[in-house]
């Protein structure tokens, strides 16, 4: 296994050459997206030539050309701002754009006051990101190991504020943010089993749980700390929290706990941890295939507060031992080896105050919990590497996709590699849709590529509280998942449960794929032909699920656009009982109808 390696302080462009650089890729990705969202309508007046006239009487133009999903891929080098007086700038700022464009997206000053500070955030991240990789091959990232791999990603495709983490500064950001490498250690409480909400497997040790962070020195120190403080474990549960939560969020908004000893402070102890791409969840630096850790951060990121909902503590190990069974028995699944990363234990611990306020704000009510979850590491084989599938989009210092890189160390053809990946990801995306109705947000960072000989092998799936979803009828695979984990559990109607793929996978993930392979020169049309040749033969393959496949049509002419830049523009920034839900545009024409049409 690879070495961690320490990221230079310094990058080797000059400060101002790599700020430049770094407003104008996310200025490129702020025109595409919003474009695509509908938010602004950029017209074109020239092959490939683009402008756009807002209301404040500013221009942009810019090169770009039109992909199959309706997006413009915009050339960032070729973006000038043309002000009131004619003044053509060539180096225009992503926040002054918003400025600008404040009349067409529809923002108040408090919202857009809001934004740019987000944005503002972002930026200051995406710096750090850029220095990292900057002189860095695809060939060179591809041998890192993932854990250290999702330092280098750029996050979320489609959010513009990808990295705004509203409520860090500087010293948080290189503190705990994913692309500074930190080493983590984890702060730990003993809180009352009678007030705190347990759930584990049948198979699985409270002292396994420890195991995930503390070698045995380390959890000798904290089992004598707890003995010096007279914490006895059969009344109190040792809980791991996250330092910037303990130090922000828990010393004062639990303070009363602390005071009657409900919740007791235990001290630092544990591994190393490094934070993943979610922030939040935590990979062992010393031991990586221990339980991954998963803790709540009440900060506002990517259009929410990163909390952890106590509604589906009692259910988590439920159902990601009941989907662990499937995969096992089940023959399209068992026979691509899918992995399911389960979530095998949670604890939850609520605030007394803000429980008796039902309409308090969400992120109140998400402020102390864990979820422990199986590290991938300990899934794969030694002759495997596993990477999330937001990997394949990224690039390199000199603007190569890694999955070019990936594709050409394999050995085989584009799309021999494409029908590979087809196979193991979507494949079983689909089928656990069809068959058991169940719908998985599946977009980069939940989605794990398992890779053998750099060829797509199988993929691992995770994150199934909140983000698993049932279809709202009684399908008879359904019963054998208890009754409480259902109940707890969204249940969807088909023309909604589908938007987990299409919209979660396939527009989240594979759009950008396919768009790195289009400028490398291999067709789209011809990507989505290979997709829609693959679901085609999984299908014919059964003919008992006839009727489902009907219900989940991924063959229809259009799709939902769903667009969640739109979503902060309108609500703003005040606190609201339930998380945002997303925006829809206009409909999408569906790749997959265009091109299996155009093959037959």
């Amino acid at each position: 296994m690879n070495q961690m390696v320490t990221l230079p302080e310094s990058a080797s462009l000059n400060e101002s050459a790599l700020w430049e650089q770094v407003n104008k890729r996310l200025l490129a990705k702020t025109l595409s997206e919003l474009s695509w969202e509908e938010a602004i309508n950029p017209v074109e007046t020239g092959r490939g030539s683009f402008q756009l006239k807002l209301a404040s009487g500013i221009r942009y133009d810019f090169h770009a050309w039109r992909s199959i999903w309706d997006q413009l891929i915009i050339d960032s080098a070729s973006i000038t701002k043309t002000g009131i007086s004619g003044q053509i700038q060539h180096t225009p700022d992503v926040s002054q754009f918003f400025i600008d464009a404040q009349t067409e997206l529809q923002m108040t000053s408090a919202t857009l006051a809001n934004f740019l500070e987000e944005l503002a955030n972002t930026l200051m991240a995406e710096v750090r990101v850029q220095s990292n990789y900057q002189q860095k091959t695809a060939a060179e990232l591809v041998e890192l190991v993932d854990d250290e791999l999702q330092c280098y990603l750029d996050g979320h495709p489609k959010v513009t504020v990808s990295k705004g983490r509203m409520g860090w500064g500087q010293n948080d950001y290189q503190a705990f943010a994913t692309e500074f490498l930190p080493d983590i250690q984890l702060e730990w409480l003993a809180v009352s089993r009678q007030h705190c909400q347990l759930s584990t497997a049948d198979d699985l040790s409270e002292h396994q749980l420890l195991d995930a962070v503390l070698d045995p020195d380390e959890k000798q120190r904290l089992l004598e700390t707890c003995q010096r403080l007279n914490v006895s474990l059969s009344d109190y549960f040792m809980m791991p929290v996250h330092p910037w939560q303990w130090r922000n969020r828990l010393v004062n908004m639990f303070a009363s706990e602390v005071a009657a000893r409900r919740i007791v402070h235990l001290g630092v102890f544990g591994d190393s941890m490094l934070p993943q791409q979610s922030l939040r969840t935590l990979s062992n630096r010393k031991r990586p295939e221990q339980l991954n850790i998963k803790l709540p951060l009440s900060i506002l990121n990517t259009s929410c507060y990163r909390g952890i909902p106590g509604k589906y503590i009692q259910a988590g190990p439920i159902i990601s031992r009941w989907l662990a069974d499937i995969v096992k028995s089940d023959p399209t699944l068992a026979s691509r080896k899918t992995i399911i990363l389960e979530e095998p234990a949670g604890a939850f611990y609520p605030n007394p105050a803000f429980e008796q306020i039902d309409d308090a704000p969400y992120r109140y009510h998400e402020m102390l919990g864990c979820i422990w979850r199986d590290s991938v590491h300990d899934k794969v084989y030694p002759s495997e590497n596993a990477i999330l599938m937001a990997t394949l989009f990224q690039r390199d210092g000199f603007n190569y996709p890694l999955i070019c890189e990936y594709i050409h160390r394999s050995g085989l053809t584009t799309e021999q590699w494409l029908a590979k990946m087809f196979d193991v990801v979507v494949i079983p995306l689909y089928h656990l849709l069809c068959k058991y109705g169940i719908g998985l947000v599946a977009h980069g960072q939940n989605v794990t590529l398992v890779l053998e000989n750099d060829q797509p092998a199988r993929v691992a799936l995770k994150d199934f509280q909140g983000d698993l979803r049932l279809i709202d009828q009684n399908f008879p695979e359904l019963s054998s998942l208890s009754t409480y984990a259902q109940s707890v559990t969204t249940r969807l109607p088909a023309e909604y449960l589908i938007h987990d793929l299409q919209t979660g996978h396939f527009v989240t993930v594979l759009r950008f794929i396919s768009t790195c392979l289009a400028e490398k020169g291999f067709s789209e049309a011809r990507f989505y032909q290979l997709l829609g040749r693959q679901l085609q033969s999984y299908m014919k393959a059964h003919p008992e699920l006839k009727t489902r496949f009907a219900l989940f049509d991924l063959f229809q002419p259009e799709m939902a656009r769903v667009c969640l830049n739109r979503v902060r523009f309108k609500l703003g920034y005040g606190d609201a009982q339930e998380r945002p839900l997303p925006e829809l545009g206009s409909p999408l024409k569906n790749p997959l109808a265009t091109t299996f049409k155009d093959e037959r």
